[in-house]
């Protein structure tokens, strides 16, 4: 008898979390996406290469947990935590939460979310790029930045400040419900932990208080989709490293507009317009500057049974510059393309390869958007003109 009543209350005390948990979900989640790739980067106006190497990496592999909660009259609370994971090294580079991670509410007038996330303006077309916007073939090589400017915040290096393919920390979403095949997204990033801190590469003490406004809208109907997208930084400039004084006050801007379209016999062509503003209203007392610079992207890609294929193209205009006593940027555009092949054995689990460069002219400096060559001897880019080429072999498993 004694043993039957523990029984009981064993079996009772396993079942209160199950009734408890009735009404919510809790799900695990991630993608292994790991490649063996050859790169280099040569031709460099200033002479500084970079000589061919193997690598093994870990492109924007991740973690995640997620879940709701149901709270009734067709409200939902969710959550999302994921987190960067480095499958080649193990290092420790990615943090806990370090991406799209937030709390937040959802019914049928749309979502609504606190956290860090990837910005309306950067989710807009990324299903245009076959990769996927990560590791080497990604379209970021070309679009949301250019290397040569030294205006923006946020990353380690100058591009990465001034980059329009962002996620942004200290965030506030609205994501629209779809009417009639159309849909947008909002977000707010406040300035909160962008002031002040070495991640940033804002000074202490600066007075820089960066902010952004991101929008995009999306129209999707049987084989079309076709998106526009904005996105202001207010502030975003970095600090002079170089001249040991903070940069002026100013707001980059960028544009861009993106359509495919799903042919028959499952080829799928693709696009996208991209004009990128940047504006500092003072440099060192010189007064203001402003940069301008036009981007394109094309893709076709095509999918039979366990197979696919694209092939990828990608070109930058020249950088156009006014005001500070500077003038146009010769020599400043850059080309990429990219071919990928894909083999999925399963609907999980892919195999695939590719093959990409990008052609700068001397005053260029386009890298891979993702995964960039840096010298771990020198810890330096390869300089300006410099050509990536690069080749991978590797395998997606998400679970």
């Amino acid at each position: 008898m004694k043993l039957k009543r523990i029984t009981l209350v064993v079996m009772g005390l396993a079942g209160a979390p199950a009734i408890a948990a009735a009404q919510s979900t809790v799900q695990i989640y991630g993608t292994a996406n790991l490649d063996i790739e050859s790169v280099e980067a040569t031709g460099a106006a200033s002479g500084q290469n970079f000589a061919r190497r193997s690598r093994v990496t870990s492109n924007s592999s991740n973690i995640g947990f997620r879940g709701n909660e149901d709270l009734g009259a067709g409200l939902k609370a969710f959550y999302q935590i994921e987190s960067a994971v480095n499958f080649n090294d193990g290092t420790t580079s990615g943090f806990w939460a370090s991406r799209n991670s937030g709390v937040g509410l959802q019914g049928g007038w749309g979502q609504f979310l606190l956290g860090q996330w990837d910005s309306p303006y950067k989710f807009s077309t990324l299903r245009l790029d076959p990769t996927g916007d990560t590791g080497i073939g990604a379209y970021t090589g070309i679009l949301g930045g250019t290397g040569s400017i030294t205006a923006g915040q946020g990353g380690t290096t100058f591009a990465q400040r001034a980059s329009f393919d962002r996620r942004v920390s200290n965030v506030v979403q609205y994501w629209t419900p779809s009417w009639n095949g159309l849909s947008g997204r909002f977000a707010y990033g406040t300035a909160g932990a962008q002031q002040g801190s070495a991640a940033s590469g804002v000074a202490e003490g600066s007075g820089l208080k960066p902010s952004l406004f991101s929008a995009m809208a999306a129209y999707e109907t049987g084989p079309l989709y076709a998106t526009l997208a904005y996105e202001h930084h207010k502030d975003f400039q970095a600090l002079n490293t170089l001249l040991a004084a903070p940069a002026s006050n100013g707001k980059d801007e960028a544009w861009k507009a993106g359509v495919s379209y799903r042919l028959l016999n499952g080829f799928t062509l693709g696009g996208i317009y991209e004009r990128l503003q940047y504006r500092a209203d003072d440099i060192n007392g010189l007064g203001a500057l402003e940069r301008k610079v036009n981007n394109v992207y094309l893709v076709g890609k095509y999918e039979t049974g366990p197979h696919s294929a694209a092939l990828a193209y990608g070109w930058k205009g020249d950088e156009k510059l006014s005001g500070a006593g500077f003038s146009d940027l010769p020599d400043s555009k850059a080309h990429q393309i990219t071919a990928r092949y894909g083999y999925s054995l399963s609907k999980r689990t892919q195999l695939y390869a590719l093959a990409t460069r990008i052609t700068n002219g001397s005053n260029a400096f386009q890298e891979f958007g993702n995964s960039p060559i840096t010298s771990t001897t020198l810890f330096r880019d390869p300089s300006r003109g410099a050509d990536s080429t690069g080749f991978g072999l590797g395998m997606i498993h998400s679970f």
